[in-house]
């Protein structure tokens, strides 16, 4: 028997629990402090006696649900190109607000289908959202809840949207049906998935047999696994984030995470910080011989300044190097001048000769 207090009252928990429905393991960690009946920080200690539980068949293991991910598997994100394309796809207003939200606010699906009007705060720029975890939080007594920031910037476009649906709904992605009902999870999947069929991303990536129990039989079935979704849409601003600040703890923030490891899978999934410091760690083993000296390469424009194209040439003194910084866009007018008598003051002066 492993060493945990109250083991058995915790396996008793988990099966009434179970009897109930299927769970992840993650759900059913969260229902049992929902219940009080393991503490809000004894998931290690949990995770132990579940492992230990599964094997000795203690807790049906037919209950528990999978999640059917491949190990090592990163999450995939959209590039710029690609959310321009998805975003010309999408032929219907509702549809676009809701996926316009899901990017900028870092939201999820289901988030997103059952947010209500008056959660939104205009005042802060922030969204409450409710039982994030949990729809059910009236039944079972557990939910998550937290607030999401939005910049001012989009605040014009939200309003917009409830110019349009007006004052008849509560929801903000009002069902097609009913403006009473939100919009349901899976009619967004499939019309999403639509889009990314016409913005040719629609992409197979592996298939997966499952079993599944319809009136008393058991049927097996194949099914595929996309390579995008519409959570890539979370990860998309995820990754964004990371790469403009290099925070991870500001992405955890944002993304609501309880635990940092949670987060920091999309420090392994962005690739401009990892380039940007390679860079600068190699930058010194680019030479430029010339006249029996190795001197740097001057650094490559950046992406972001409008500036001609980067001129090549041999570097023969400090000034020739400065004037090609400018010339590159790498330094402004005023810092080139500034620099520039500086160099004179001590008297370097040689001639310059830039080859294009």
């Amino acid at each position: 028997m492993i060493k945990i207090e109250n083991a058995d009252a915790i396996i008793q928990g988990m099966n009434e629990i179970l009897i109930e429905r299927r769970l992840h393991r993650k759900e059913l960690y969260e229902h049992l402090i929902a219940k009080g009946v393991v503490g809000p920080s004894s998931e290690k200690e949990f995770n132990n006696l579940f492992v230990w539980a599964l094997s000795n068949k203690l807790i049906d293991r037919a209950r528990i649900k999978n999640w059917n991910k491949k190990k090592g598997k990163l999450p995939r994100y959209f590039t710029k190109n690609q959310l321009v394309k998805i975003f010309d796809a999408i032929d219907r207003p509702k549809d676009g607000i809701a996926c316009f939200m899901a990017l900028m606010c870092g939201l999820r699906i289901n988030e997103i289908c059952t947010l209500r009007i008056r959660d939104i705060d205009f005042e802060h720029h922030r969204i409450l959202i409710k039982d994030s975890k949990n729809t059910n939080r009236s039944r079972d007594n557990y939910g998550k809840d937290r607030y999401v920031d939005f910049d001012p910037a989009i605040e014009g476009a939200i309003k917009r949207w409830l110019g349009i649906i007006g004052e008849s709904s509560e929801w903000f992605i009002p069902s097609d049906k009913s403006p009473d009902l939100y919009l349901r999870k899976k009619s967004m999947h499939e019309r999403f998935r639509a889009y990314l069929k016409e913005a040719g991303l629609l992409q197979v990536e592996y298939t997966l047999n499952i079993k599944q129990k319809i009136h008393n039989r058991k049927i097996e079935k194949t099914v595929n696994r996309h390579t995008y979704y519409f959570h890539c849409l979370r990860h998309t601003m995820a990754c964004i984030i990371y790469d403009k600040t290099g925070d991870i703890y500001a992405v955890n923030r944002f993304l609501g995470h309880n635990q940092l490891d949670t987060t920091t899978i999309y420090a392994k999934m962005t690739e401009a910080k990892m380039k940007n410091t390679i860079s600068k760690v190699f930058a010194s083993l680019h030479f430029n011989y010339h006249d029996g000296q190795h001197l740097p390469i001057p650094e490559p424009v950046r992406p972001s300044v409008q500036s001609q194209p980067v001129v090549q040439a041999s570097v023969n003194s400090p000034l020739q190097l400065l004037e090609m910084q400018f010339v590159n866009g790498d330094i402004s007018e005023t810092e080139f001048l500034r620099k520039k008598q500086v160099l004179q003051a001590i008297e370097i002066k040689k001639v310059i000769e830039i080859k294009e």
